[in-house]
């Protein structure tokens, strides 16, 4: 604990001293601002501070706790005349930002007018600074005026046609009668009416043609409205031919000739034919009927831009395909068409239809060295209907401590090898049709098929994988995966040593880990992510999850398929296992001035019941490692306050898990960034278990075994990947009894554990 102490000391001396190298250097006259404040009173709903910081027009310098290394760095090497010198910076260095009147006096301008776009018209708004030692900090005062309510609303449209299509989304507006004037809606409800009219044949029509007419009283605070669309008739466009490019080659010659496909596909409960134009100069190596429910832009149909989307997003499923691009050009009507019409033209970008991807990584569990390498084969277009075949062979071993019972050197080579072969098929493939659901969602189906084999010094593992199931998009935030068919067949060969342990202990379930058994069941997720790509905002992440195994089997009980064995009923020799397995996983990411916060929480119960004693090894919850409670290896957490006799390696498995992550992430230089983090969890048996004491759930006691650790990281973002280094030490630890905890007193270079991982943990 001294040493912590004198490290922890000496760093917060270096941070202050570097904070006052930095003071030095600004010149005299200018300050560095560090802070921006937005105080709202009184403070009002309708008014989003977040929106007026955005408006602020200096923004403070990124600090953490209180340093700021690259603009330390910008200020060590401002005069340097060398080419690193200057490298560094330009490149590394930030430049200071210094406190301006004039900047903040624009913001505030920039505030005022945000107010009155949301009806808080001649609100107030001031400023005031504090500099101390070179450093300003600048505090905004907002005080809200009474906002102006709609007090009339009305529309004013020339076209009765159009007239009609836009009280049928009357009451889906935001602008109404009795609500706060807000020009920021009123932009809204301009998208929104053009988003209807082009997805009823209104091509040509864009916002600048609403116009809201406000007339204001200053003593009533009131406002009415007119939404005006002048303009005596709008063209409805109707689709004439569409013209489907599979090989588009920007800059080539198009040939003249085309080939025409027609398919027949059901409008509402109306059967119809449509027909493409196919424009090709050779083989395009790709199935028309491949586009059927992909192209939802069909000849003789209402021009519609959420079918223009909806193909969009389709085509983008056609991996075999780069990009693609779709225009609209009018056709030269006649004299007597009450319509106008459009040509489509679809044009598809080839990408490359073969690729390989080669992996290496070094392994160490529990102090186990090992290596372990993978290469991946993918094509894109294997049964020429934009199918993704994935095939991955892996292959590695790991050099075991073994007992000189198992081997006479005290070593032993494991090894590791298997494949996985899958295919991605851009459609939906099942006994039903179910059109509307698959041209609204666009479903994949994915089938799998996976061996793992695993030497370990007591016995080999070897596990057969068959999977069938869907992916999709419910909309562009929630995504559901459904696996109607999930088959695990798992074999386990105990070596002669193994079986005679095994025959003694007298723990059905850690026998039951090391027997060989079958997984036939489903599983489903939901995954909801409101995150914003392009503006950075703090969003959540939230997955669901259940799976369930041998309900099926189970009535086959009684069966000459079944055999019974004991307590429990075999299919093909093989024990089933039957359980229901639930998850949650939410997590959220926040945005700081310099950097970023990551929260997680997740937790899990599997049920085991009929045929099945305990959850399957392979599905029960494990902690530690690199993505979980990280101050641990892999499995070495748990259960509960469970205390291992010296000696014990018996992997730590259960049936319940709860974990807390948080983790402050911020840029050190370019692609290096760094993180300080802390983990908080366990997992549980939801049963006494004889050869695990103190493992068993309790609402009164668990609280009391939760395990905490706390680290430090460095990752190496390269955009395409990542590559994360973290250290971390436990600080409690109920493997020991409760007096010994705490752990501080231990803290040491060599209970530190060193975690390697791609990606981020979460």
């Amino acid at each position: 604990m001294r040493r912590f102490v004198e490290i922890l000391f000496i760093a917060l001396m270096a941070i202050a001293v570097t904070g006052c190298s930095v003071r030095k250097h600004v010149p005299d006259g200018n300050s560095l601002l560090i802070s921006n404040k937005v105080v709202i009173e009184p403070y009002h709903k309708n008014i989003d501070k977040y929106e007026i910081y955005e408006n602020i027009k200096q923004k403070p310098i990124n600090q953490v706790f209180g340093w700021m290394p690259l603009v330390s760095v910008y200020y060590q090497t401002a005069d340097k005349e060398s080419r690193l010198g200057q490298w560094i910076n330009n490149k590394i260095g930030k430049k200071p930002v210094y406190y301006s009147e004039s900047l903040t006096a624009d913001s505030r301008k920039g505030i005022v007018t945000y107010l009155n776009n949301c009806g808080f018209f001649k609100s107030k708004v001031t400023s005031s600074h504090k500099i101390k030692n070179k450093m300003a900090k600048v505090t905004y005062h907002v005080t809200p005026s009474e906002p102006y309510v709609i007090k009339n609303l009305r529309y004013d449209i020339s076209d009765t046609t159009l007239a009609r299509h836009i009280k049928r989304i009357e009451r889906t507006l935001p602008v109404k009668a009795g609500k706060i004037y807000n020009a920021y809606e009123m932009d809204d409800e301009r998208d929104i009416i053009v988003e209807y009219l082009s997805n009823h044949g209104y091509y040509t029509f864009t916002k600048d043609l609403i116009i809201f007419e406000v007339d204001t009283n200053f003593n009533q605070k009131r406002a009415d409205v007119t939404v005006c669309i002048r303009g005596e008739k709008f063209d409805r466009y109707v689709i004439d031919k569409v013209f489907v490019h599979p090989d588009y080659k920007p800059g080539s010659v198009l040939p003249s000739d085309t080939t025409e496909y027609t398919f027949s596909y059901s409008y509402g409960k109306r059967k119809k034919d449509a027909t493409f134009d196919f424009v090709t100069t050779e083989d395009p190596r790709m199935k028309f009927k491949t586009f059927n429910q992909m192209i939802q832009i069909h000849p003789g149909d209402v021009f519609n831009q959420r079918r223009v989307s909806q193909t969009y997003h389709s085509l983008h499923n056609l991996k075999i395909y780069s990009r693609s691009n779709i225009r609209f050009d009018t056709v030269p009507s006649s004299g007597n068409d009450t319509v106008r019409h459009l040509n489509c033209e679809i044009q598809l970008h080839k990408d490359k239809l073969n690729s390989y991807n080669l992996q290496l990584e070094g392994t160490n569990s529990a102090g186990n060295f090992g290596a372990l390498g993978s290469i991946t084969y993918k094509n894109n277009n294997i049964f020429h209907g934009s199918e993704i075949l994935t095939v991955k062979v892996k292959g590695g071993y790991q050099l075991f401590s073994t007992d000189k019972e198992i081997s006479s050197s005290g070593r032993f080579q494991g090894n590791e090898f298997g494949g996985e072969m899958s295919i991605t098929f851009p459609r939906f493939l099942g006994p039903f049709k179910m059109r509307n659901f698959v041209l609204e969602y666009q479903p994949k189906t994915i089938v799998t098929l996976g061996y793992d084999s695993r030497l370990r010094p007591l016995y080999r593992r070897q596990t057969t994988q068959a999977s069938f199931g869907y992916n999709w998009m419910a909309s562009r935030r929630l995504q559901h995966i459904l696996t109607p068919i999930n088959l695990n067949s798992v074999k386990v060969d105990q070596s002669e040593y193994f079986k005679k342990k095994l025959e003694e202990e007298q723990n059905q379930r850690l026998k039951d880990q090391y027997t060989s058994h079958l997984i036939f069941g489903l599983s489903y997720s939901m995954i909801f992510s409101n995150q914003n790509t392009v503006i950075p905002r703090n969003f959540f992440y939230i997955k669901a999850d259940i799976e369930t195994s041998g309900n099926l089997l189970s009535l086959l009980n009684n069966t000459n398929l079944m055999s019974d064995v004991d307590d429990y009923h075999e299919i093909f020799g093989i024990r089933y296992a039957q359980y229901v397995k639930l998850g949650l996983d939410v997590r959220y990411f926040c945005y700081a001035n310099y950097g970023s916060f990551a929260f997680r929480m997740m937790g899990g119960y599997g049920i085991p019941y009929g045929n099945s004693y305990d959850m399957p090894f392979e599905k029960s919850y494990n902690a530690g490692g690199a993505n979980g409670m990280r101050g641990w290896a892999f499995r070495e957490l748990g259960p509960g306050g469970y205390i291992a006799p010296d000696g014990n390696k018996t992997e730590r498995i259960g049936n319940i898990q709860l974990e807390f992550n948080a983790e402050y992430r911020f840029p050190i230089y370019h692609f290096l960034h760094g993180a300080v983090f802390t983990d908080i969890g366990n997992i549980w048996n939801s049963k006494p278990i004889e050869s695990f004491p103190n493992s068993e759930f309790k609402f009164d006691t668990f609280y009391k075994q939760l395990a905490m650790d706390l680290g430090v990281g460095l990752r190496f973002d390269f955009s395409f990947f990542l590559i994360r280094f973290d250290f971390a030490i436990p600080y409690r630890d109920p493997a020991y009894e409760e007096s010994e905890m705490w752990r501080f007193s231990q803290w040491q270079w060599k209970n530190v554990v060193f975690n390697f991982g791609i990606g981020y943990p979460f």
